[in-house]
């Protein structure tokens, strides 16, 4: 079965601990159960779970304190939550929305709307993950996602000695494109290069519109050689051939500079990296001016 999500369910009632358990783990769930608060504290904090139920009502840290703490912290403030509790009072709905849930489920509950709702809520959660690492023009991903990953990659880069290249992508004379054939064809332009991209890359890449016409890759286990040829790959795709920008027949031949840069024992930090990348891009760009 696939795997959909991991759930932490924390309630001090065994026997809503071993129902949820069976029911989520039916459905493909990875399901994790903790009788305390502190301890389902603890738990989520350690792996940061895609939806947490909750009871409201426990001894010592209840669901309630649970959430606000988790709120404290950026990494776990975020978690879908859907509160449990045996009563139907106003007061700890109101608080649990107002702590930021998604959902107040009153025990004994419906099984089967339970399981919908965890559903619903985690498919939202889903979408709305996606939306906000999606660049919306090219559907690659985006400067949030870029900030993320090259962090990620750089420490493994750094520690365990892996290869590692950036290079940054910047479309040449975009902004005359977009003074003489209009916006439209500037926005075409910007999701050719996005689709060809997607074609010439392999799949570990990570593709990303940074900002207006410039373009990263980040190539995890590849050396500036490899990635080199990546580059040449991507290009002579590119600029072998003109597009037509709209029905008229209008046609644009596409370019593009890069700079690339691949990780060694000199790079300190991912702002270097960058920027060394940067760098090569300028000379790029000189280069092609000077010819």
């Amino acid at each position: 079965m696939t795997r959909r999500g991991t759930v932490l369910v924390v309630d001090d009632e065994p026997d809503i601990l071993e129902v949820l358990n069976k029911e989520l783990s039916d459905r493909g769930y990875v399901v994790r159960l903790e009788r305390d608060g502190r301890e389902g504290l603890e738990t989520a904090r350690k792996i940061s779970p895609d939806l947490l139920i909750l009871d409201i009502h426990m001894p010592g840290m209840d669901g309630l304190q649970l959430k606000a703490s988790l709120n404290l912290d950026e990494a776990t403030a975020d978690i879908p939550t859907i509160f449990l509790s045996a009563s139907d009072q106003t007061s700890p709905k109101v608080e649990g929305f107002q702590l930021g849930a998604d959902d107040y489920v009153t025990k004994p509950f419906n099984m089967e709307e339970l399981m919908a709702r965890v559903d619903s809520i985690l498919l939202r959660h889903q979408r709305s993950i996606e939306l906000s690492m999606t660049d919306k023009l090219t559907g690659l991903y985006n400067l949030h996602v870029y900030k993320k990953q090259v962090i990620s990659f750089f420490k493994s880069a750094k520690r365990y000695g892996r290869d590692l290249s950036l290079a940054i992508l910047d479309i040449d004379g975009l902004k005359n494109i977009n003074d003489t054939q209009g916006h439209q064809a500037g926005d075409f332009v910007i999701k050719k290069v996005a689709e060809v991209m997607n074609r010439s890359f392999r799949r570990p890449d990570i593709l990303i519109r940074y900002g207006g016409d410039e373009f990263v890759i980040l190539m995890p286990e590849s050396t500036r050689e490899q990635a080199a040829i990546a580059i040449r790959r991507f290009k002579d795709a590119l600029e072998g051939e003109s597009f037509a920008t709209d029905e008229s027949g209008q046609r644009v031949a596409i370019s593009v500079s890069c700079g690339l840069a691949s990780y060694d024992e000199t790079v300190h930090n991912v702002d270097q990296f960058f920027e060394a990348a940067d760098k090569n891009l300028y000379r790029d760009k000189a280069l092609k001016h000077s010819q």
